[in-house]
């Protein structure tokens, strides 16, 4: 105990007589200290805004090849499920005859769609994004063309359908090539 006082009288004689002591003479600074000082900190303020640049965009890719990745692999399964619709549909040529299959591929459009959605978020690389967001509203006509029964009317839903998947494709092939 005796040591901690007479520790704590040592370091307050040593603060004391470090403020009492005058130091004399002027301060200054070398214009050209200046300069360099503020160039250094203007580069590290570039660099840093570089690398934070380069953050973002690292991020935007990762979340692009995420996007790209479940699209690609969601679109197969969505496409032979409604070629598997078709063929059964010229066969029987009626709607009423189909049985559960137009509610089935209803089914895995809207599947794949709510699957590929999941992936679409803030930050996903542009025109992938768009490309993406204008399949997935080819993809709502094309259901509800499905739902509406239409006969005649099915092949232009599906041709923009299938225009904007390979669209989006090729886009998601240039992220990942």
């Amino acid at each position: 105990m005796k040591s901690r006082w007479v520790a704590g009288v040592v370091v307050a004689g040593a603060l004391f007589t470090g403020c009492a002591t005058t130091v004399d003479g002027s301060s200054g600074v070398d214009p050209s200290d200046v300069r360099a000082y503020q160039s250094d900190v203007s580069v590290a303020a570039e660099q840093s805004r570089i690398a934070e640049s380069s953050r973002a965009a690292e991020a935007a890719r990762t979340l692009t090849v995420g996007l790209c990745a479940q699209f690609t692999t969601t679109v197969v399964t969505m496409l032979n499920g409604y070629n598997e619709f078709v063929t059964k549909l010229n066969d029987v040529q009626s709607y009423s005859d189909m049985g559960d299959s137009s509610r089935v591929v209803i089914d895995q459009l809207t599947a794949g769609e709510q699957a590929i959605t999941a992936k679409l978020v803030g930050g996903v690389e542009q025109p992938v994004q768009t490309l993406v967001r204008n399949f997935l509203d080819r993809n709502r006509e094309l259901v509800t063309a499905v739902r509406n029964e239409y006969r005649a009317g099915l092949n232009d839903p599906a041709d923009k359908w299938i225009d904007a998947r390979n669209k989006a494709v090729d886009a998601c092939g240039k992220v990942a090539g």
